[in-house]
């Protein structure tokens, strides 16, 4: 798979966080998908560890709240939006844990809960329910709250942390049609399938150039947070 014909907001996920994993060799991907950050980064391993629910095939079971690794496992750990998926009572463990696993840093990107965005994401979920299509993870979004940047930088005032922005609202909402339009009739949705890849090709470089690293505002759309763990 030609990583520039994966939608924007895969590319960028992956991307950015694979430039803030820097020279780790080792990585643990939580949540994520087989072969999917590998593609992005020069890293000896990537282990990919989901839910015993998850659809998400993956090397290792999480099998109970505490993950199946010992301290230090790994040089660096990621969870790439997981974080909007889980309890706000939960959140504080869930980056501990990603901490404790870890050598050097753990990174975690989510969509940041702006009051700009928590709206979109209602508008969103309206919609695409009005055209059939499968919510569950906006309702899970709307369930436990998009993460606030007050919320994650109380989690993390002890720790060793940085947070970064990306993306635009507006732009985004653009992006999401994009990648939603799907015509049932066989033929056209093969052409458009290709077509859509091939604008990946052009725009994700031009794209992630302009959005990946933004200053706060409400119209940001996804945050980056590093822990790097005190020697």
């Amino acid at each position: 798979m030609n990583l520039s014909f994966v939608p924007y907001d895969t590319y960028e996920r992956h991307k950015r966080v694979a430039e803030l994993l820097g020279e780790a060799k080792t990585v643990v991907d939580i949540g994520g998908q087989l072969d999917m950050l590998s593609r992005f980064c020069d890293v000896s391993s990537v282990t990919v560890a989901n839910l015993e629910s998850s659809e998400e095939k993956s090397d290792v079971t999480i099998k109970r709240g505490k993950l199946p690794f010992d301290d230090n496992s790994f040089e660096a750990s990621c969870a790439i939006d997981v974080l909007e998926h889980i309890a706000k009572k939960d959140r504080a463990g869930f980056i501990y844990e990603l901490t404790r696993i870890s050598k050097e840093k753990a990174i975690l990107s989510f969509p940041i809960g702006t009051p700009q965005h928590i709206s979109y994401e209602g508008e969103i979920q309206k919609w695409l329910e009005n055209k059939g299509h499968n919510v569950s993870y906006l309702k899970e979004h709307i369930k436990y709250g998009l993460p606030k940047k007050e919320e994650i930088e109380q989690i993390t005032s002890d720790a060793n942390s940085k947070l970064y922005f990306s993306g635009d609202l507006v732009l985004n909402k653009f992006l999401f049609k994009i990648f939603i339009f799907d015509p049932k009739i066989p033929v056209i949705r093969r052409i458009i399938f290709v077509a859509k890849g091939f604008l990946y090709f052009l725009t994700n470089p031009f794209l992630y150039a302009m959005l990946a690293n933004k200053k706060y505002s409400h119209k940001v759309v996804r945050a980056y947070l590093v822990i790097t763990k005190k020697s």
